[in-house]
């Protein structure tokens, strides 16, 4: 085995970092090096020769890290957990339910059982426009539905 690590964490341009995991880390080796990153949202990851680079963008200032227990800071439970500004009203606004395109985007991702499919059904559909989701929705039939086509 040679000296480089299999698992090391890279500043990126901006405000986000990458965790480099190579063939042959183990879990141990990825679950310290993640363990001392700052907290971020994964985004997106690239191929790596033999490996994997998983790519995370930090919180904005003022955005709570989700991963912290409620009341864990200093100013107990019932501390403010969004910094100043604006807060948007969330009371007052109807359910309308599920749009056509929901439902469409929905029948898509479960048309198979396969979660890599899915995931590629997924990342092809953001795509596209509303009215041609909804058309590729109507011709797939749920997973074990019986029905018959007409004629």
């Amino acid at each position: 085995m040679s000296g480089w690590p299999l698992a090391r964490a890279v500043a990126l341009p901006g405000n986000g970092y990458g965790l480099e995991v190579l063939a042959g880390a183990t879990p141990v080796e990825i679950a310290t090096v993640a363990s001392g990153l700052p907290p971020a949202a994964f985004v997106d990851h690239t191929s790596l020769g033999g490996g994997v680079t998983l790519l995370f963008r930090r919180f904005p200032a003022g955005v709570p890290d989700p991963a912290t227990p409620a009341g864990g800071g200093d100013g107990g439970p019932d501390a403010p957990t969004v910094g100043g500004g604006w807060v948007p009203a969330v009371g007052g606004f109807a359910d309308r339910g599920l749009t056509p395109y929901q439902v469409a985007v929905g029948l898509l991702m479960t048309a198979t059982d396969d979660p890599a499919v899915a995931a590629r059904i997924y990342g092809l559909v953001q795509r596209e426009d509303p009215e041609t989701m909804v058309a590729l929705g109507s011709v797939v039939r749920p997973r074990h539905c019986r029905c018959t086509w007409p004629g």
